[in-house]
């Protein structure tokens, strides 16, 4: 098999049915990809619904958080690429094809993309010009002032061939924030190229920034990537 596409999930009832119905629709083959939720405990009907909407495996993650999940969806999965989704979340009917041309130039680990909130106004030309300008060359900048590799994974829409990641012992057990930061730096560190590729956007919901804030959500972003970034950990 190709693609396995991994979506963690804890107490989404409310969503997972809608994001199961978008993967339906990819313009992939379906016998090309398996679809994995991963029931992180949750208190919900998560799973029930899960299987109601023809998800091929339903495993349960006891474990809180994400990095934990994710990695019991990859143990699981049948694919050579593992597709990350979160549970809240459309791709477009391209999305397996465009990660599938990104990973396949020779030297690739991993590829990411960005949420598209369906922010207007003001608040999109800045989301834009921030996924299309600043996130992509993150790593160039960090590289030429720190020497030091870097890489820019965005957790709940992203993609890396199998074999990269049993390479660096499969997804680091750390918990949000900072969990997709861990992989970025050991692929692109210990693997291969890890790309940002701006036009590999998914709709995901805004929720985080409504009941945290904005600037609050992007600050323990970056917060975290810079403490993971010169963590001797990750070198």
């Amino acid at each position: 098999m190709r693609f396995s596409i991994v979506i963690p999930a804890y107490n989404e009832e409310e969503v997972i049915a809608k994001t199961l119905g978008s993967l339906r629709r990819l313009g992939t083959p379906r016998r090309d990809y398996e679809i994995i939720v991963v029931d992180n405990n949750s208190k919900d009907r998560t799973g029930e619904i899960a299987r109601a909407n023809k998800a091929d495996k339903v495993i349960f993650e006891r474990e809180p958080g994400t990095n934990f999940a994710r990695e019991a969806g990859r143990k699981a999965a049948e694919g050579e690429i593992i597709a990350f989704l979160d549970a809240d979340s459309t791709p477009p009917m391209d999305w397996l094809s465009r990660i599938e041309a990104d990973l396949s130039e020779p030297g690739m680990a991993a590829v990411s993309g960005p949420f598209d909130y369906g922010f207007k106004g003001i608040m999109r030309f800045v989301d834009k010009a921030y996924s299309k300008h600043f996130l992509p060359n993150v790593p160039k900048i960090l590289r030429t002032l720190f020497w030091r590799k870097a890489g820019v994974i965005i957790g709940g829409n992203f993609a890396a061939w199998n074999w990269a990641l049993e390479k660096i012992g499969g997804l680091p057990p750390l918990k949000f924030y900072g969990d997709d930061v861990a992989i970025a730096m050991l692929l692109s560190r210990h693997v291969g190229k890890v790309r940002f590729d701006p036009e590999l956007s998914v709709k995901s919901s805004p929720r985080r920034f409504e009941k945290e804030g904005l600037f609050a959500t992007n600050f323990r972003y970056i917060g975290a990537y810079l403490k993971i970034y010169f963590s001797k950990e990750f070198r």
